[in-house]
């Protein structure tokens, strides 16, 4: 595939919940975990600007108990949420030390039904070519099982 289309990831889904419902599981770390199916290792942790968070994915297969940080960028209450992260499934040894970043960024929208949620991933045209492929397929199919987790979990009663 060539790198042009390999520069972003777009996922949607409207999810029947009220946009503060929504962001709320976006934006608060402990329920973030919960469909995202990870674990700080601060339980103090926040998501605020500026913050560094780091996890430990539980997320049964390839990612299960890989570490990972997110930088979070930008929070626009119940609007949009932002952060930077290297993406994908890290081998062993694997220094990403010089790797750009990509974005990751949830835009929410009133819905007829609730909130229109929108995930967009940015900047794989940027990361080191011998892990691009691997990592654009990796959460193309991530960003896909990620929406349909977070719709799940907020259609859980509470």
């Amino acid at each position: 595939m060539p790198v042009s289309q390999l520069s972003q990831v777009q996922r949607s889904v409207s999810i029947r919940a009220p946009r503060s419902r929504v962001w709320s599981a976006l934006s608060e770390i402990g329920q973030f975990c919960k469909w995202f199916s990870a674990e700080p290792f601060d339980p103090g942790a926040v998501f605020a600007p500026g913050a560094r968070v780091r996890m430990l994915s539980t997320h049964e297969g390839p990612c299960y108990k890989q570490e990972f940080s997110v930088d979070i960028v930008d929070m626009v209450p119940e609007r949009t949420l932002s952060w930077r992260w290297h993406p994908g499934v890290q081998v062993p040894g694997e220094d990403l030390t010089d790797e750009p970043t990509t974005l990751v960024e949830f835009h929410l929208e009133d819905a007829a039904d609730g909130t229109l949620v929108t995930v967009v991933e940015s900047g794989f045209d940027r990361i080191f070519a011998n892990r691009r492929a691997r990592v654009f397929e990796e959460n193309d199919g991530g960003w896909k099982f990620q929406m349909a987790s977070l719709e799940r979990y907020l259609s859980e009663p509470r």
